[in-house]
């Protein structure tokens, strides 16, 4: 039986994704000479807010594979569908992206399949070599989580505890990976030390919580309505406390401020908060916001792709914005390329999906040409290989 598709991670996949977008440009033009510094300040605010992005898509990939597969995971099925709809589009999309980098002169197809295991195509596809990693053992971890389940509530809420503290500590110390690769490789090469930097382990906790998430869904979503303000009240001196961080270094004088277990503490626990914060956003739009839950819809089934080919698109818009259209202002500029950027991948991948076979590269067998023809207000409908005259109230769906 089907189970029902849950409406809030349309709309945070498409959170997580303007998020990415929202890092690499606003990160790349928050202290680049030239800014203002109070444009700086504001970019810096926007760039903070957007770095929940690898958390919030990690939580999914936890709520998905858990819920999903609840029952049971036929192994075949399971890493068949992943490499045909996860790590077929990666190969395909680190070619194009390697292949469009190589114009600039910033990458090239030496050691290959080094590049795909570490995620070094390109800058942003160091995401890949991650999750790719938690797909590979998520039937082990599946099997660990159901004898988990079992245990009385007490040693559950323990073990999400210790999980926190233990990514508390591996955090603080995530040096460890220098002396891992140092280990296994003795003069480890750039794959290589990428490879090992980029481990799970260093995002397992959001995996965790997405796993709790899914467990104690029903719990949850009561919670999140009762605590909503709660949580906002505490989601924003989280953000302005790391916001402080992120800008601390470039006032005059400033004071030198050591990055401990405090800070890790907070930083971890800003970006779970941000998470439940942006969840209870989702869950008003999916209920009180039907037109625009409409777009998120039409639009989440394409996160994936065009999270993977966003990088060739902003650095085409920014070239293209910075040779026709200079604007003096980095805010506004960074702005309009932030703008152009989400809405061009999103309506590129689109396109690409009306293509035989789109599945493959794009991840996704939701084709566009679906949504568009499926419009009430169309004259004509799509039925098999032509057109018919559709009158609204007559011609059946």
């Amino acid at each position: 039986m089907q189970k029902e598709h849950i409406k809030e991670l349309d709309v945070l996949r498409m959170i997580g994704f303007v998020f990415v977008v929202a890092q690499h440009v606003f990160g790349a033009y928050a202290w680049r000479e030239g800014a203002g510094f109070y444009e700086s300040l504001i970019l810096n605010l926007f760039y903070v807010i957007a770095q929940p992005a690898v958390p919030i898509f990690v939580m999914i990939t936890a709520i998905s594979l858990f819920y999903n597969h609840s029952e049971g995971v036929n192994i075949f099925t399971f890493y068949k569908k992943r490499i045909l709809y996860i790590f077929l589009p990666y190969v395909i999309w680190s070619i194009i992206n390697i292949m469009d980098a190589k114009q600039y002169g910033q990458a090239s197809f030496d050691n290959f399949v080094g590049q795909l295991a570490a995620g070094t195509g390109r800058y942003h596809l160091w995401y890949m070599s991650m999750i790719l990693r938690i797909y590979l053992f998520f039937p082990l971890i599946l099997w660990l989580s159901k004898r988990i389940r079992k245990l009385p509530k007490f040693y559950k809420v323990g073990f999400l505890l210790i999980c926190f503290v233990f990514y508390i500590i591996l955090l603080k110390n995530n040096g460890i990976t220098f002396i891992i690769g140092k280990s296994l490789f003795k003069t480890p090469t750039y794959n290589e030390q990428m490879f090992i930097d980029r481990t799970p382990l260093l995002w397992s906790i959001y995996f965790v919580v997405g796993a709790y998430v899914i467990f104690w869904y029903p719990h949850l979503i009561a919670l999140l309505q009762r605590y909503r303000k709660f949580i906002v009240l505490t989601y924003t001196p989280l953000l302005l406390y790391i916001y402080y961080i992120q800008i601390n270094p470039h006032f005059p004088g400033h004071n030198y401020i050591t990055i401990g277990y405090l800070y890790c503490f907070l930083k971890v626990s800003y970006m779970i908060l941000a998470f439940f914060m942006f969840y209870s956003l989702a869950s008003y739009i999916v209920n009180q916001k039907p037109k625009l839950y409409r777009l998120f819809k039409d639009t989440s089934p394409y996160s994936y792709s065009a999270y993977l080919a966003h990088v060739i698109v902003l650095q085409a818009v920014a070239m293209e914005v910075d040779k026709v259209y200079p604007i003096k202002s980095f805010l506004l500029q960074s702005l309009l390329i932030y703008i152009l950027t989400i809405a061009l991948t999103i309506k590129v991948i689109q396109v690409l999906s009306l293509f035989p076979f789109s599945k493959y590269f794009l991840g996704t067998s939701c084709n566009y040409y679906k949504e568009f023809f499926n419009k009430r207000d169309l004259p004509f409908k799509f039925i098999g290989k032509g057109f018919l005259p559709y009158r609204r109230g007559v011609a059946k769906k």
